[in-house]
C-alpha cells in the first residue's frame, strides 16, 4: 500500500511539472497568409516581359531566364579603357525591335572570363544599369554580350528576379512597364 501511494504521488507530481507549465505558456504565434507580418506577394510574370532602361528612355523585349545567374544585354563595339586609374568600357547597346543604338561609356563593375565549348575564352565586361519591369525597379550588374543570334536583346537573370517574382512560362508580357505596348498573352499549348 505504501508503494502504491508513493507511485501515485510521484505520477501526480510529474504531471503537474509537465502539464501546468504548458497551460501557462502562450500558444505559439503563427503568421497567417495575408497578415501584416507575411512577406509581400511576388509578382507573377511571363517567360518574356518588357523591360525599360530609364536612363536610355527605351523599352526592350526581354527573355526571363531563371537558370541565368546574371542579366545580359545586346552590346557591340565593346572597348575597355582606363579612366582615372579605373577600368571603363565603351560600347553600343542595340535594341533591334526599335532600330535603336545607344553608344555609352561606363565604369566596369566586373569582368569575367567566359569559356564556351570549342572556343577560346573571352573577357566579358559588366556595368550597372537600372532596369524597370512593371512596378519593379532595380540596379543590376549587366553583362555586355553580342546577342545578335538571340531572339531577345535582353536576358533577365536571377540577379534581377530573385525575391520579387514567380515565372509562369505559359504567359508573356504580363507587366505594365512604362513605355511598353500592352499585350498580355497566354501561350497556346
Amino acid at each position: 500500500m505504501h508503494l502504491y501511494s508513493s507511485l501515485r504521488l510521484l505520477t501526480l507530481t510529474l504531471c503537474l511539472l509537465v502539464i501546468v507549465p504548458l497551460w501557462a505558456a502562450e500558444p505559439p504565434k503563427v503568421d497567417r497568409a495575408g497578415s501584416d507580418s507575411s512577406p509581400p506577394e511576388k509578382l507573377i510574370i511571363g517567360e518574356t516581359e518588357y523591360v525599360a532602361i530609364p536612363s536610355l528612355d527605351t523599352v526592350f523585349a526581354a527573355r526571363i531566364d531563371t537558370g541565368a545567374k546574371r542579366t545580359s544585354i545586346y552590346a557591340v563595339d565593346i572597348e575597355p579603357f582606363e579612366r582615372d586609374g579605373k577600368p571603363w568600357v565603351r560600347f553600343t547597346i542595340k535594341n533591334p525591335a526599335k532600330d535603336q543604338e545607344f553608344p555609352l561609356e561606363m565604369e566596369v563593375s566586373r569582368t569575367a572570363r567566359i569559356k564556351q565549348l570549342g572556343e577560346e575564352s573571352v573577357r566579358r565586361h559588366s556595368v550597372y544599369l537600372v532596369l524597370t519591369m512593371g512596378e519593379i525597379t532595380k540596379e543590376v550588374d549587366v553583362n555586355l554580350a553580342d546577342r545578335s543570334n538571340f531572339e531577345y536583346p535582353l536576358l533577365l537573370g536571377r540577379d534581377f528576379l530573385k525575391g520579387s517574382v514567380i515565372v509562369d512560362v505559359a504567359q508573356k508580357f504580363t507587366q505594365k512597364t512604362p513605355g511598353a505596348p500592352r499585350t498580355s498573352k497566354k501561350r497556346s499549348k
